[in-house]
């Protein structure tokens, strides 16, 4: 949880070391910058005569003219703080419990081959909702979703298995 958090908090620290250098060039090379902005512009099929005037804006409102800069010329969005820890905390719960998912057979099985098969059985079953789900909240076709999960994992499933009996021997 603690990388999870790390990632995140870095995430922040480089928004904040962007910002701060992207604030220096408007204060030092302010033509430099607003010919980015027409740059900027002009991809989005902006003609010169329009732009000017947007240009222009933003050269008076300095606050606007640095978030401009920060989401179109260099992609960034302001990462909220209280996210971190957040997205730490889901990101861990959700690895805790589709960790568990496999385990639960060898806790009713005895026989560890039975074991293997029902765990690959749930397992597969498990990604295929999980894809399913994912899908649907996603807007794109669910059942594609679902197959194309259910595909991935068995193939990270195989090789996993594959690489530990490799390591066994």
């Amino acid at each position: 949880m603690q990388l999870l958090y790390l990632a995140a908090k870095s995430e922040a620290d480089h928004y904040a070391r962007e910002m701060k250098r992207e604030q220096e060039e408007i204060v030092a090379v302010p033509e430099t910058e607003a010919a980015e902005v027409a740059e900027i512009l002009a991809q989005y099929g902006v003609e010169p005569h329009e732009y000017s005037p947007v240009v222009n804006a933003l050269r008076k409102n300095p606050q606007a003219w640095l978030d401009f800069m920060m989401r179109f010329e260099l992609g960034l969005e302001k990462p909220d703080p209280k996210r971190a820890l957040q997205s730490a905390f889901t990101i861990a719960i959700a690895y805790v419990l589709g960790g568990l998912v496999p385990l639960f057979p060898y806790m009713f099985i005895p026989q560890a081959l039975n074991a293997v098969v029902a765990s690959a059985a749930i397992t597969l079953i498990a990604l295929f909702i999980f894809g399913y789900a994912k899908g649907h909240f996603t807007g794109s076709r669910p059942f594609r979703s679902a197959f194309e999960t259910t595909f991935i994992g068995a193939i990270a499933s195989a090789a996993a298995f594959c690489l530990a009996k490799v390591v066994q021997h």
